[in-house]
């Protein structure tokens, strides 16, 4: 096919959106257009247009359309949309993720997520909680449903270090392990209890100063006593959600234990450690060491998967084997 022709056809892509998508677009300076289809032919002419105002009878005409699949985006235009599906991402997926190509609907999820994590970790945790929670749960149920999508998720991952970026590779590669690294795939609560404690289990180094987090050099005594007692701090901080299973703030407390007892914050052995709890440990190592972050060089992945197996009798081994199938695809 000639690419030209090819490069057309994507462009002339149409995703269908709801009255209650419409509900949360601008109608002030909407910066796209919205399309409305001809159920007679098929043919799509403009609905509204870009950066004027929506005027009250075409709206209310526009809403009613959208309840008869009439009202279309283009695909090309869904970047100009992010923000808005970003900041409602659970509407998105329940009325569009069907409509939008995985390669998109992957930069959504996440930014949302992103903008959800950033909440929880600047302000306040219990302010912000539970909209984070149902933004993992939507994307958690997209997630499960089409595991396929993880492999357009895991390179929009910022390395650069923060406890946010940390999150979300945590909770991504994380969850690829769950849905590809492992013979059968877990049910959906299982899966969940997965996502929030490899989403959250370092909620509690939002106790800690910023200077500590962001320092350069060694650390006194005392911060890493504050540093090493933050797997605690988490589930002290996340109990009073009273949202999280026992199975998910388990692993939280447990993901810088390591097999040989050699780990914190209970310095318990392999058999005492659950194997959710190994694997926000291997991860969160491994994001750890392939991380941007000040006065040290990060790893590549292949660096940082030779640097785990050596240390087998850290981390279980078939734990490092499936993050090497997430992460290392040739």
């Amino acid at each position: 096919m000639d690419m030209a022709k090819k490069d057309q056809m994507v462009e002339e892509c149409y995703c269908s959106i709801s009255s209650d998508i419409f509900k949360f677009l601008p109608k002030s300076g909407l910066p796209f257009c919205l399309y409305r289809m001809n159920p007679q032919t098929g043919t799509f002419s403009a609905a509204t247009t870009p950066g004027k105002t929506i005027v009250s009878t075409d709206k209310k005409i526009i809403f009613k359309e959208c309840d008869k699949d009439l009202i279309f985006i283009k695909s090309s235009d869904i970047a100009d949309c992010r923000p808005y599906f970003c900041a409602n991402l659970e509407t998105v997926i329940s009325d569009m993720a069907h409509s939008i190509p995985d390669e998109d609907m992957a930069m959504i999820i996440v930014e949302a997520l992103k903008e959800a994590s950033n909440k929880l970790f600047k302000d306040s945790l219990k302010k912000n909680f539970q909209h984070f929670y149902s933004t993992l749960h939507a994307a958690g149920e997209l997630v499960h449903n089409n595991p396929d999508i993880i492999w357009y998720m895991i390179p929009l991952l910022d390395k650069q270090h923060s406890l946010t970026n940390k999150s979300i590779s945590n909770g991504i590669i994380g969850a690829g392990i769950c849905l590809h690294g492992r013979e059968g795939k877990p049910d959906f609560n299982s899966f969940m209890e997965s996502l929030i404690a490899l989403f959250l289990c370092d909620v509690g180094m939002c106790c800690l100063p910023d200077f500590v987090l962001g320092k350069e050099f060694s650390l006194s005594v005392d911060e890493q006593k504050r540093i090493r007692n933050h797997p605690v701090s988490s589930v002290e901080v996340l109990s009073i959600t009273q949202s999280l299973t026992n199975t998910s703030l388990r692993a939280i407390l447990e993901h810088h234990e390591r097999m040989d007892g050699s780990g914190y914050p209970r310095g318990v052995t392999s058999e005492n450690i659950s194997w959710l709890g190994k694997l926000c440990g291997a991860v969160d190592s491994f994001v750890a060491m392939t991380m941007i972050r000040p006065g040290k060089k990060c790893m590549t992945t292949v660096d940082a998967l030779k640097a785990l197996y050596k240390e087998s009798y850290l981390y279980d081994p078939n734990i490092i084997y499936a993050l090497e199938k997430v992460t290392y695809r040739e």
